[in-house]
């Protein structure tokens, strides 16, 4: 998607989002609101020593090798911004995730402040920028997300959570039901349904978290990945752009 795209998806974030993402548009003026600016498109919340900042520059290389490694070369540049404070993270429209994106317009929170999140949502923009407008709009949420827990490689929602949510009986949905995730609506009544929203009482209670939705999406996405590899990800780009429909070009691999 070319760059001339980002503020039109960022305004359209905004309608559709409410009022988290019309917080999330005091991005375009980051030093306008607390944070300040260490490397070019990277800002931090105003205040944290040079350890804080060293880490951040240390996750974002960490998080663009990561892209690289899974598209094989770096497209997309978002604009970082890391807040080190809930309340920082708050001001932003983040309420109780570890990170979000507006646009390109990447957002981490205290709890995600790391490269696995960062690359996460990275490869959001990243897959965004590289597909046209209609082939974005058309890609099921399930594979938009599943390639981004793939390249984020997060613990939270690894091949090891799979066999725990396998092995404690934790209801998941089956493959046949991730596919059915096509948009984002879909997506977040499936994440509820399967109690993700629940993990802050879990974490209170001292119970393990779990994410079912998002790691059945990565199990999907690392089984398709190695066998497709980064060739096989970008001919399906290729095809989606042509007007490929999706489902054809993905199973037919």
């Amino acid at each position: 998607m070319q760059s001339r795209m980002i503020l039109p998806m960022l305004i359209l974030s905004i309608l559709v989002g409410g009022c988290s993402d019309l917080a999330g548009a005091k991005l375009l003026f980051p030093e306008k609101f607390g944070l300040v600016e260490i490397d070019n498109n990277l800002y931090i919340e105003d205040g944290v020593d040079e350890d804080k900042k060293g880490s951040l520059r240390a996750a974002l290389r960490d998080a663009e090798s990561a892209i690289k490694a899974t598209y094989g070369s770096v497209n997309s540049r978002p604009v970082v911004s890391a807040c080190v404070s809930e309340e920082c993270y708050r001001s932003f429209g983040g309420m109780g995730s570890r990170a979000k994106i507006y646009g390109n317009y990447i957002l981490l929170s205290p709890r995600g402040f790391d490269w696995h999140f960062l690359a996460h949502e990275w490869s959001h923009d990243e897959l965004r920028h590289r597909l046209d407008l209609i082939a974005w709009y058309r890609l099921p949420q399930w594979f938009d997300e599943g390639i981004a827990v793939a390249v984020s490689e997060a613990p939270e929602h690894s091949d090891e959570h799979w066999e725990y949510l396998e092995k404690s009986n934790i209801p998941r949905p089956d493959r046949e039901q991730l596919l059915t995730y096509r948009t984002l609506r879909e997506w977040l009544n499936a994440v509820e349904q399967y109690g993700e929203m629940q993990n802050p009482e879990r974490k209170a209670r001292g119970e393990p978290e779990i994410r079912p939705v998002y790691t059945a999406a990565g199990h999907e996405l690392r089984e398709w990945l190695r066998h497709e590899r980064t060739a096989g990800l970008l001919s399906l780009i290729e095809e989606l752009n042509k007007g490929e429909n999706f489902e054809e070009a993905y199973f037919e691999k």
